[in-house]
């Protein structure tokens, strides 16, 4: 009997082996590929060479490359349809999306804006179907919508390419993962793919980055004194903040908002800057600066130097955005932080607004004969890359901070540090965009936005700030000086069990559930611990095989859920968001669902005895 060769093996030599050579002289072309039919769109000007790969099931890469023939092609874009079976609803790294079902989901993206993956979930948080691009550089749009009469969801990825970002041909590789699983995983996969490509190795990450910091913002804004920020720092170090970034202020005497003070960089408020580094430094902390990097104020002398050299002016910010093509701007700015870091001996730097460079509404304006690079994307990315070589020259573990949207795997090469974006005295936002950053962050840091909150409120619910960012690095900005005992215990012992538990919660297994509902259960393992964020009054369950399980009630209401899946018999401590144990018993609980009550922001921790 003849022996049959599985369907699986001859499906990886057909995708390994296909190699599909379409001359385009049409506006669109369909071609199967795996399980899907793909509609290409928009080949005006170009040959197409096609190949797919597949070395594990349910993976699958498809490889366009466009050899042009002539100017006129500027765009690709092709679509899908996918089976609405068991579909919740859509991820993509833009925190203010909704993510259940809907008509349309769309993220857009460039080097300095999001990350160009889409993943489509289904119910109890499970993988449906994720795509995305090998081009994190330039503009592209991914989508994903109903398709009523089909009863299935219409899926496209589209790469807009002006005549200055494409002076040759042009590869992009589409990523397709079917895998069942968590989604959850299946966007880390992703973001391993993008780091194992040399375009995106991402930046070494140092110890300090995943230690954490207190920040000036919210607690000072533009007003403080060397003084008032030494006397904090004394605070913040004893509580265990490694480094303190001196935010917005730091560089005008003028305590007012907008940005007509920036560009000059000059050390107005803090004139001695390298005596006050000093200090902070003897204090044993480090050191970084708030930068803002496009912007260029009204009132700076830098304004009328690069003037004609503007991407454009924003009379609201009081500022000019400068256009990075120039050599001589490029050079201007990475000599500012150069020498800040030689002349003052910073240890870091917080990057800011890197986003407005490739975000702005308006046309970008033709470059000058001056310009050296005609692609603003490529111009940002040689700018990063010209900052990045000269900081770590001088300190190979220098900390670079970059902000939620600009967290994608082009921006990793660059940036060690990744924020999430402002939501001050937001728990909940804080906790959705922190969990975003994470998920597609891998080796490099996560950072909370900078907890604040009113200090005549009670603990319980100023703890919800921090215990919504529990998975993350925490960034503190409330005057240490000033909250009320109650608050400072609860600082206290909540940077303490932070600390103690850093690994698990920094590089344990995470797993967020429900991106739909805001992420109401965080939880993360590693060697046989779990620590869950309780967020929402659902069950959490208990593993079989975790010796120990610590639960954050971090909700309104103190009763705390437990699922088992048999009779099980614990060592149970529990404590209150001050630290103080209120109770340490053992307790038997049952197979199936079983309630304890834990005080609002309070933790249970659970030891198993057999």
């Amino acid at each position: 009997m003849k022996k049959q060769i599985p369907n699986r093996t001859i499906a990886r030599y057909l995708g390994l082996c296909l190699l599909i050579f379409v001359l385009v002289r049409a506006q669109a072309q369909e071609f199967p590929a795996g399980k899907y039919t793909f509609l290409v769109k928009d080949l005006k000007g170009a040959r197409l060479a096609l190949s797919t790969k597949s070395d594990q099931e349910g993976v699958t890469e498809i490889t366009f490359t466009f050899k042009r023939t002539d100017s006129s092609f500027n765009k690709f874009s092709v679509s899908w349809l996918v089976p609405m079976k068991d579909i919740v609803g859509c991820w993509t790294s833009n925190s203010d999306d909704t993510r259940f079902t809907r008509m349309r989901s769309m993220i857009q993206s460039n080097i300095s804006s999001h990350a160009p993956v889409l993943c489509v979930f289904g119910s109890n948080s499970t993988n449906r179907h994720t795509f995305a691009l090998s081009d994190a550089l330039h503009q592209s749009a991914l989508t994903a919508g109903i398709d009523e009469e089909k009863s299935a969801v219409n899926c496209s990825a589209t790469v807009s390419l002006n005549a200055s970002d494409l002076q040759s041909d042009y590869s992009v590789t589409l990523l397709l993962d079917d895998r069942t699983g968590p989604y959850s995983d299946v966007l880390k996969n992703v973001s391993r793919w993008w780091a194992a490509m040399p375009r995106y190795h991402p930046a070494a990450t140092p110890a300090t980055a995943k230690m954490p910091m207190y920040s000036t913002w919210y607690s000072y804004h533009q007003n403080f004194t060397a003084q008032q920020l030494l006397d904090e720092c004394t605070k913040a170090k004893q509580l265990g903040y490694e480094t303190i970034i001196v935010d917005d202020g730091w560089q005008t005497a003028k305590a007012i908002r907008g940005y007509g003070y920036t560009g000059d960089w000059n050390p107005d408020r803090l004139p001695d800057m390298a005596g006050f580094v000093r200090k902070v430094h003897a204090l044993g902390m480090k050191c970084m600066l708030w930068y803002s990097v496009p912007f260029v104020g009204y009132y700076a002398d830098a304004y009328k130097r690069f003037k004609g050299k503007y991407l454009s002016q924003n009379d609201r910010r009081a500022a000019a955005i400068l256009d990075p093509r120039y050599p001589d701007v490029r050079a201007f700015l990475i000599d500012k932080y150069a020498t800040a870091q030689k002349q003052w001996g910073l240890d870091g730097f917080k990057l800011d607004f890197i986003d407005s460079f490739t975000g702005m509404e308006t046309v970008v304006p033709p470059a000058g004969k001056d310009a050296d690079i005609a692609s603003l994307y490529d111009a940002v990315d040689t700018l990063m890359a010209g900052i990045k070589k000269r900081l770590t020259a001088v300190n190979p573990e220098v900390l670079i901070e970059f902000r939620q949207s600009y967290t994608g795997p082009a921006m990793r090469k660059y940036g060690n540090m990744f924020r999430a974006g402002d939501c001050p005295d937001g728990a909940i936002a804080n906790r959705i965009r922190t969990t975003d950053v994470k998920l597609l962050a891998g080796t490099s840091a996560t950072h909370s936005d900078m907890l604040t909150w009113n200090k005549d409120e009670p603990a319980s619910i100023a703890a919800l700030q921090f215990l919504n960012v529990l998975f993350a690095v925490p960034q503190l900005s409330v005057r240490l000086n000033e909250i009320p005992t109650a608050q400072m215990n609860m600082v206290r012992f909540y940077t303490s069990y932070w600390l103690h538990n850093r690994d698990i919660l920094l590089n344990g297994d995470f797993k967020p559930f429900h991106p739909e509902l805001n992420y109401p259960i965080l939880i993360s393992t590693k060697n046989n611990k779990t620590i869950i964020g309780l967020y929402a009054d659902l069950p959490v369950e208990i593993n079989d095989k975790i010796q120990q399980a610590d639960i954050i009630n971090a909700k309104t209401t103190e009763e705390v859920q437990i699922n088992l899946q048999q009779n099980r018999t614990f060592m149970a401590e529990i404590f209150n968001c001050e630290g103080k144990l209120v109770e340490s018993r053992t307790i038997h609980l049952n197979k199936g669902i079983n309630s304890i009550k834990v005080p609002l922001s309070g933790l249970l921790k659970m030891r198993k005895m057999h």
